[in-house]
């Protein structure tokens, strides 16, 4: 995700509801030549929105990061970099294994943009966080960790915990922003047919 593509999500939704607006109002007073427009405007702008998505999606690939690899999520005008630290694990007496992921957060001053202030705070959005394995199931577990707030250049680590079954292989970890309107935007991980991006863990 990038400005350019929430701008052009912003616009769309805008330019998107005064065409329905329009057309409903030429309907109304039976204006039938500019309902047509309108309609065919409405149309051919989600037609060629639908396109530009799709065709990001299909364009996209997996990727799976490795210990210490960063992922960036954006935040609009900067970007907060994530990565696996460390992991350790334990079983449990019922049978299941308790991992514990310890993730740095850094916010990365290189991607601010020239309009925010060098010392102000972010708040980041929300997030989502789990355990895959290869057959696809996930174990989820809280985002408390990464709520906190930061200033440009500032980092530092949190303990995530997830409770999977014994033996479980090819565990990665999923963490994205978890906001429901970065699904309907043009290249955003969350959209439909994306590719993702998860972390191998150590070991």
């Amino acid at each position: 995700m990038n400005p350019f593509t929430v701008l052009l999500f912003v616009g769309a939704v805008l330019v998107g509801a005064t065409l329905i607006l329009l057309y409903v109002i030429a309907r109304v007073t039976k204006r039938e030549p500019f309902a047509r427009i309108t309609l065919r405007l409405l149309l051919g702008g989600a037609g060629l929105y639908l396109l530009l998505f799709l065709g990001a999606s299909l364009l996209s690939h997996n990727r799976v990061l490795a210990p210490g690899e960063e992922k960036h999520i954006c935040e609009i005008d900067c970007h907060l970099a994530y990565a696996i630290a460390a992991t350790k694990s334990e079983p449990l007496p019922n049978g299941l294994v308790r991992t514990t992921v310890t993730v740095k957060v850094r916010f990365d001053e290189e991607t601010i943009s020239s309009r925010r202030p060098r010392d102000a705070t972010l708040t980041p959005n929300s997030r989502y966080v789990a355990l895959v394995d290869d057959a696809g199931n996930r174990y989820p577990g809280s985002t408390d960790g990464l709520k906190r707030k930061l200033i440009p250049g500032e980092s530092y680590t949190t303990d995530i915990v997830f409770d999977v079954p014994a033996a479980v292989p090819g565990l990665r970890l999923i963490l994205r922003n978890n906001d429901p309107e970065t699904a309907f935007i043009i290249g955003h991980e969350n959209s439909l047919l994306h590719g993702k991006t998860t972390f191998r863990l150590p070991g």
